[in-house]
């Protein structure tokens, strides 16, 4: 039996928090969330399964994270407001594997999740 995946988190929102937790637990997959980069990229080290960045959180450096997480082999699900589709395609630039709208992702947040963890683990197998 294989164990469960880790799935880190830079979700510094409490609302959207719980509902990435609930998604995580549903998945039967483990959380570990970041609050902050410095606790992020210490994370990384433990190499889970995929990271998930809220990038609504002004402070984050999107460029310098995922570049860590893309160094680590670690995938990314980035996520941010529909409006700010700058720091989206700095996501993608930065080499995010899945970048939603928040609208999308908080809609579906479980399926989400899912074709990330699915995705990563086709790309590494």
């Amino acid at each position: 039996m294989s164990a469960s995946p880790v799935i880190l988190t830079l979700v510094p929102d409490l609302l959207t928090m719980v509902r990435v937790e609930s998604a995580v637990q549903r998945m039967g997959a483990q959380l570990r969330a970041a609050d902050s980069d410095a606790d992020f990229l210490r994370h990384l080290s433990s190499a889970p399964a995929l990271a998930v960045l809220d990038l609504g959180v002004q402070w984050l450096d999107v460029m310098g994270v995922i570049d860590a997480c893309r160094r680590a082999g670690v995938p990314v699900l980035a996520f941010g407001p529909h409006a700010d589709l700058g720091r989206q395609r700095d996501a993608m630039r930065a080499g995010a594997d899945f970048v939603y709208p928040r609208s999308k992702f908080m809609a579906d947040t479980t399926g989400c999740l899912r074709d990330a963890v699915s995705g990563a683990r086709a790309q590494t197998a």
